[in-house]
């Protein structure tokens, strides 16, 4: 997958995100919001959901009167997100090459949608885009997979059987490249049956590694841990399969 149609790659797969996937992570990325962030935003703050994919988080931070802003680079996704949001802007780019002025308290990206960016290089990019964007003493939270989740989640085969469409997801992981890979096949009945492939890849990174390019663009406060809806925010151990990142643009 060369990386000048990588996310044009989304657009066939923008409906069963949708479908299956769009609404899955909310609940956690709201409880994490809830508990450690938005306590310390004001009310009605500029808030940039970056790589939204179909806008379920952005409707709900809307409806709690954020002023929301999403940013997404599939086209296809973002037609569902304006549907599902109607009172938020999105916008079309590429994360790691987005350009807006210094104007949010807070961004988020969720579900581990960074793995997507699969060089140091380039994440290190969509820190920079993302410090650029945030007022002073603005916070940035994120999730992204580790190698433990990897090994954990993206093995094997699974499929979804419905009456109008059939898809069948092979995942592997390949820890030499640290690279894994998700190959989907999709049945979906319109006028006829029609097929599609799509194949995704995520990058595994360290916490190191992480932490580092966040400081290399110029975050401080850089916090790291796991969260989930039975046992909220945890430390990280060896095992764990996702970390959160809570870090904060400096004031002067």
């Amino acid at each position: 997958m060369r990386e000048s149609n990588r996310y044009s790659d989304y657009d066939d797969f923008a409906w069963m995100y949708n479908r299956h996937w769009g609404s899955r992570f909310t609940p956690l990325a709201l409880a994490v919001l809830g508990e450690l962030v938005l306590p310390e935003i004001s009310a009605g703050a500029a808030i940039l959901d970056l790589c939204c994919g179909t806008g379920q988080l952005a409707r709900f931070l809307s409806e709690e009167g954020y002023d929301v802003t999403g940013i997404d680079g599939s086209e296809k996704m973002l037609k569902y997100a304006r549907e599902i949001a109607p009172g938020v802007r999105f916008i079309c780019e590429d994360a790691r090459t987005f350009d807006l002025p210094p104007s949010f308290d807070l961004v988020t990206s969720f579900f581990d949608s960074l793995n997507h960016v699969m060089t140091i290089k380039e994440l290190t990019a969509v820190f920079r885009n993302v410090y650029s964007c945030l007022l002073e003493e603005g916070l940035f939270i994120f999730d992204m997979n580790l190698e433990p989740g990897f090994f954990a989640q993206w093995q094997g085969y699974y499929g979804i059987v419905e009456d109008d469409h059939v898809c069948l997801f092979p995942q592997s992981y390949d820890p030499e490249k640290r690279i894994a890979r998700f190959d989907a096949t999709m049945f979906r009945l319109t006028d006829y049956w029609y097929r599609s492939d799509v194949t995704l890849l995520e990058k595994c990174y360290s916490v190191e590694e992480i932490r580092n390019a966040l400081t290399e663009a110029g975050f401080s406060t850089l916090d790291a841990f796991e969260y989930t809806l039975e046992k909220g925010r945890q430390d990280l151990t060896v095992d764990s399969g996702r970390a959160f990142f809570l870090c904060e643009k400096p004031g002067k």
